[in-house]
């Protein structure tokens, strides 16, 4: 898993094509292995992909984890069941999520290798990987590393000429959607912002910035940013939060046990109001939002070019 023979080199593209019953499907998949208010931001982002009809082959994911996000679109892709992910690479620091990344996905074509996208240099040992991707996704994993200009800079030297770089980023004042740093801010702006930075530094989020700035970031780094989109409407920030304390005990036991628990995880189904109304939301892609400045964006969905 540590070692590589070289990028993934299978030609074409994977294209999308939403079913009938794609947002309950992948909701109910989602939510089968995964937190509620996880599984809300996953399907927001999932949703957000298909938008772009196709992404080009080879494919690297920066940040993959255990490869469940791979293993939902498949499942909700034009060519249904039997698509091939040959052609995709997926590095993570943390080999245990490659581990389950490669149980999930090995039998699909996908290659898993763990690499530093921080790094200045390759580790040793590990294959040359310049110029070897038509994309590079980056699904809400920028904004953990350290280091962000040698990451960026590794993902500019890991697309090939006019490749394209997606990426999911946080919005700044995403917990500013949250009812409980609102009820704070009511008796002390301090408090609200003491909340607010918690929130973040429980999930650990390192880089928090304007989509300005993200594009001056990258534009900067060398890419074209071609697109910006926003992600979230008041159902699944409502979803979200609603949730978060089951969440948070899910996120601990996975820290320590590296699995979530099945027994802490709550499911609502479809037919409850709140998730009919994020599930609709998804269907008719009112989830993605043109309007950047809208409060309920959480999310921002950047779509370059090299």
């Amino acid at each position: 898993m540590g070692e590589s023979t070289g990028a993934p080199t299978q030609p074409g593209s994977l294209t999308f094509g939403r079913k009938v019953d794609f947002a309950e499907s992948a909701w109910k998949h989602l939510t089968a292995h995964l937190p509620l208010s996880l599984a809300v931001r996953e399907l927001m982002r999932l949703r957000a992909l298909f938008e772009m009809g196709a992404i080009q082959k080879p494919i690297l994911d920066v940040g993959c984890g255990d490869g469940l996000f791979w293993e939902n679109l498949i499942q909700n892709i034009r060519e249904g069941e039997k698509v091939s992910l040959k052609g995709l690479m997926g590095i993570d620091i943390d080999t245990h999520e490659l581990g389950l990344a490669s149980l999930r996905l090995q039998s699909r074509g996908v290659e898993v290798l763990q690499r530093d996208i921080s790094l200045t240099s390759p580790l040793e040992g590990q294959a040359d990987l310049s110029e070897q991707f038509k994309t590079v996704i980056a699904n809400c994993s920028l904004e953990h590393v350290p280091k962000l200009e040698p990451a960026l800079r590794n993902i500019l030297g890991y697309l090939s000429p006019n490749g394209q770089f997606v990426l999911f980023v946080p919005a700044p004042n995403w917990t500013e959607n949250l009812h409980i740093r609102q009820n704070f801010h009511r008796l002390s702006p301090r408090l609200g912002g003491l909340v607010g930075g918690c929130f973040d530094g429980f999930f650990q989020h390192r880089h928090l910035y304007p989509a300005t700035v993200w594009k001056f970031l990258l534009e900067g780094m060398g890419f074209k940013v071609q697109t910006i989109l926003g992600l979230g409407n008041q159902s699944a920030n409502r979803l979200f939060e609603r949730h978060l304390p089951t969440a948070f005990l899910t996120f601990i036991h996975k820290m320590i046990f590296k699995s979530y628990p099945g027994l802490l995880r709550s499911r609502p189904t479809p037919k409850s109001k709140l998730v009919g109304e994020f599930l609709q939301s998804i269907t008719d892609g009112s989830i993605v939002q043109s309007d950047l400045g809208q409060s309920a964006v959480i999310e921002y969905f950047i779509i370059c070019q090299k």
